[in-house]
C-alpha cells in the first residue's frame, strides 16, 4: 500500500486556521509552563500531525462553515483534550519519551503531569462553553469519560486472554470517542444535519488510526517512531497486532515474548520482536480489518455534499492506514 498525499496538501483547506490552532495551543502551553515557573521548550507537545483540530475544521467546512476562523478555537479545545490524554498515558505507561523528546513525566514529574492534563482538560472545557451548546461540551466530557473507561476495563486482566472484540472496544473508546466528538462538534454549532454522518466518519477513522498506532508499536523501531518499540507489549497490553501475532509465532517465541512483559526489555529485544512481527506477516494480517474500518469512514461521509473539505476528509483515511507501511 502506497500513497503520495501528504498531510499539507490534505490541509490546504484548512491552512490558515489550522495556523490559529497552532498558535491556540502554544500559549495553551505557556500558561501552563508559567504556573510552573519552567521556560522549557514547546516542541513536547506540539510535534503530532494536529489531526483532531483538523478534522473539526475539514468538518466544519464540508457542512458549510463560512468563516473557518469562527471554529479556530473550537478546534483548539479538541487538541488541547488530546495532548490532555497523552500526559495522563505517560504516566500511566511511565514513558519518558513523546514524538522523540521528553515527555511531561519524564521532563517534570508523574505529579506535575498529572496535573497538567488536568489544567488542560479545564482549559478545554472553558474554551467549548464559548460556543454556547451544552451538548458540545457533554460530547466531550463523554469521551474523556470512555476514554478513562477503556484504561479501566483492562485494569487486572493482563492473564485473560486477547479478544478481537474487546481490543476494538477499546480503541473505539481510547481514541475514537475523541475523534468522533472533534468531528460532530461543528454540526451542533453550524447545522445538525449531518452530526451522525461526521461521527460515524470519526468513529472509523479513530479505530483504524488506534489500530495502526498498536502495529507501529511493534513493527516499527524507535528511530522511525521517536520512543522505544513494544511498549504495549511491555506493558502487558491488548492490541490486535499483538494478538495475531502471539497467535503466529512458535511456543517457544511465544514463551520468550511473554517474559517480556513489565521486564528491562533492552534494544536487542525490541528488535528481535519487530523483525519477528514482520517475518509473520502481521502487518498483512491487520490489512484486512483496517480496509473494513477505512471503508466504514468513507461511507458514512456519503451524505455530504461534494467539496475540497469531504475530499481532504477521504484522503485522510488512507493517510492514516499507509501510516503503518
Amino acid at each position: 500500500m502506497s500513497t503520495t498525499i501528504t498531510l499539507p496538501e490534505l490541509y490546504r483547506p484548512i491552512d490558515a486556521p489550522l495556523r490559529g490552532v497552532r498558535a491556540e495551543v502554544e500559549q495553551l502551553w505557556r500558561d501552563a509552563l508559567s504556573l510552573v515557573g519552567l521556560t522549557e521548550s514547546l516542541s513536547i507537545p506540539l510535534g503530532g500531525k494536529m489531526l483532531r483540530p483538523a478534522l473539526c475544521l475539514l468538518a466544519a467546512g464540508a457542512i458549510g462553515g463560512k468563516d473557518l476562523r469562527r471554529y479556530v478555537r473550537l478546534a483548539t479545545a479538541f487538541e488541547a483534550l488530546h495532548i490532555a490524554s497523552l500526559a495522563h498515558d505517560d504516566v500511566i505507561d511511565r514513558a519518558l519519551l513523546r514524538r522523540g523528546v521528553s515527555s511531561l513525566t519524564g521532563l517534570w514529574d508523574n505529579h506535575a503531569a498529572i496535573l497538567g492534563g488536568d489544567y488542560l482538560v479545564a482549559r478545554s472545557v472553558e474554551i467549548l462553553a464559548e460556543y454556547d451548546s451544552c451538548t458540545v461540551i457533554a460530547n466531550a466530557i463523554t469521551s474523556v469519560r470512555r476514554m478513562a473507561e477503556g484504561e479501566l476495563f483492562f485494569f487486572g486482566r493482563e492473564n485473560e486472554p486477547i479478544r478481537e472484540a474487546d481490543c476494538i472496544m477499546l480503541a473505539e473508546q481510547k481514541t475514537a470517542s475523541l475523534f468522533a466528538e472533534a468531528c460532530s462538534a461543528p454540526a451542533y454549532v453550524i447545522d445538525r444535519t449531518h452530526r451522525d454522518a461526521l461521527r460515524a466518519y470519526g468513529t472509523a477513522l479513530g479505530i483504524a488510526f488506534q489500530i495502526v498506532d498498536d502495529l507501529i508499536d511493534i513493527t516499527q523501531t524507535a528511530e522511525q517512531t521517536g520512543k522505544p518499540s513494544c511498549g504495549d507489549l511491555i506493558e502487558g497490553k491488548k492490541t490486535i497486532p499483538i494478538m495475531y501475532l502471539k497467535q503466529t509465532v512458535s511456543p517457544a517465541d511465544l514463551k520468550r515474548i511473554e517474559a517480556m512483559r513489565h521486564g528491562d526489555v533492552d534494544d536487542e529485544e525490541r528488535a528481535w520482536v519487530v523483525g519477528l512481527a514482520l517475518d509473520c506477516g502481521v502487518p498483512q494480517q491487520t490489512e484486512t480489518l483496517l480496509r473494513k474500518f477505512a471503508d466504514e469512514a468513507i461511507s458514512a461521509l456519503s451524505p455530504l455534499p461534494d467539496s475540497e473539505f469531504r475530499r481532504s476528509m477521504e484522503g485522510m483515511v488512507e493517510f492514516v492506514l499507509v501510516r503503518a507501511y
